[in-house]
């Protein structure tokens, strides 16, 4: 990403987090950088292009993350570390900001949410054949549900038990998909690495 537009994105970003999207004004970005908006609409012709190239930003960010992450990690280690990562993502998410958003942006937004979605099946399909392969995870999984089931389901649920009524601990989250996730892919072999692991 060019210095300038990086900049800009980085700043709004700040900014989008802290304050909502909406109560942001491109003057606002501007006056923060100190440019002109003759500058800002050379980069960005307007406020949802920058959205968008912000989101973009955030997710090369993660995948970046991810990928050190993981590297030389077996399945199950990364199935445990996946599953953190996602807790916590959907802990530090500015509410603010994602409602705006939902609200004001729904195209960027529905956009964002499906390369969200389908970068989570795959990197559970990534996982299922890593686990097979290694041993750990049985064999005559049905790959492409599994994926999709977990992909959809896991920061739904997340979700849902953060804003419900009931409060519960975020060990206790993270236990309870670890346990019904391992449970359901592992094999003999994958079920006592998981326990060793405990141990």
């Amino acid at each position: 990403m060019e210095s300038l537009k990086g900049n800009i994105v980085q700043t709004a970003g700040k900014l989008f987090e802290q304050f909502g999207i909406r109560s942001v004004s491109i003057d606002n970005v501007c006056s923060e950088l100190r440019i002109s908006k003759k500058t800002f609409y050379i980069h960005f012709p307007q406020k949802e292009d920058l959205v968008d190239a912000l989101l973009i930003f955030q997710n090369k960010i993660k995948a970046e993350r991810f990928e050190k992450i993981f590297a030389g990690k077996n399945a199950i280690d990364s199935l445990i570390l996946m599953i953190k990562e996602i807790k916590k993502s959907v802990e530090n998410e500015s509410l603010t900001m994602c409602f705006d958003l939902q609200k004001y942006y729904p195209k960027v937004y529905a956009k964002h949410e499906a390369i969200k979605s389908a970068e989570m099946k795959l990197g559970f399909e990534t996982n299922l054949h890593q686990g097979i392969a290694e041993g750990y995870y049985r064999n005559d999984l049905d790959i492409e549900l599994i994926s999709l089931f977990h992909s959809i389901q896991i920061k739904n649920t997340f979700e849902m038990m953060e804003h419900s009524s009931k409060k519960y601990t975020k060990k206790r989250l993270v236990d309870f998909f670890l346990d019904l996730m391992v449970h359901l892919i592992a094999n003999e072999k994958g079920l006592k690495y998981m326990e060793e692991q405990e141990k």
